[in-house]
């Protein structure tokens, strides 16, 4: 895995939190009218199905936040991992003695 696919999954990372941003968005909207919905309908069953229909988009961004943070969190490690691989890859090496050779401060 070279450069150009740790940049793309840098790239898929980004999209997918926009995405999110975006849905997060719209699911917001949608909450918000059925909210304002609910209070014009006089009849109880049809005020009730969307009330329900709103618990389940509110539960729906509670996972998309989760969602988000798991993604986030997930490119923090990637890029925290790929730092340390490339400074262990960028290290000097040493001659031992011997004529073998290390990575510097490893015998």
């Amino acid at each position: 895995m070279g450069k150009e696919s740790e940049q793309t999954q840098h790239e898929k990372a980004e999209k997918t939190l926009l995405a999110i941003k975006e849905f997060k968005r719209y699911l917001e909207g949608v909450e918000g009218e059925l909210g304002r919905m609910s209070k014009k309908f006089s009849n109880k069953e049809i005020a009730q199905g969307v009330g329900f229909a709103v618990t389940g988009i509110h539960e729906a961004l509670t996972y998309l936040g989760i969602v988000k943070k798991v993604v986030e969190k997930t490119e923090r490690i990637v890029a925290k991992k790929n730092i340390v691989s490339g400074n262990e890859a960028g290290a000097l090496v040493d001659s031992l003695p011997d004529g073998r050779t290390s990575v510097s401060g490893k015998p």
